[in-house]
């Protein structure tokens, strides 16, 4: 492999993911070593990291990528829907998840975009009250869990 100068790599356009891998080599006695660069988590104390971004809307509201590990929190006086995008628009990276808080008084419910199935307990996907928490867990290309404080 032709040596490279970090200069001469291309830039990616997001952050990394757990599966990409960017290998490094070290010379040792016997030659090289290979070793990677993940994008996984980092784990301390047993766990992954538990830091995560709030983003506060205060209307209805559709995901977008930027939106992949966050809780985003609906914060209004009158009912809002939370849209979940086909994966034609945002392909969200299957295992994505996101937290959904209904901060206000105003019921939050979650729409599936035309073409997005979304799995959920007895169809439920109104988040049930001020303060409930759901979680949006993406497990194939257009298809969806929502756990959580849910009700019809």
């Amino acid at each position: 492999m032709a040596e490279v100068k970090i200069s001469q790599l291309t830039a990616k356009g997001s952050n990394l993911a757990s599966t990409d891998l960017i290998m490094i080599s070290e010379v040792s006695g016997s030659g090289y070593v290979s070793k990677y660069v993940t994008g996984a988590e980092i784990s301390s104390g047993g766990g992954t990291s538990t830091e995560i971004d709030i983003d506060t809307k205060t209307s209805s509201y559709t995901l977008v990528l930027a939106d992949a590990n966050k809780l985003i929190e609906l914060n209004s006086s009158s009912g809002v829907t939370l849209g979940v995008p086909i994966n034609a628009t945002d392909a969200f990276p299957i295992g994505t998840q996101i937290l959904v808080s209904q901060l206000g008084s105003g019921q939050v419910t979650i729409n599936p975009i035309s073409g997005v199935t979304l799995y959920s307990n007895g169809g439920k996907l109104k988040i049930s009250g001020q303060y409930g928490l759901c979680t949006l867990i993406k497990r194939d290309t257009d298809e969806w869990y929502v756990s959580g404080d849910l009700t019809t």
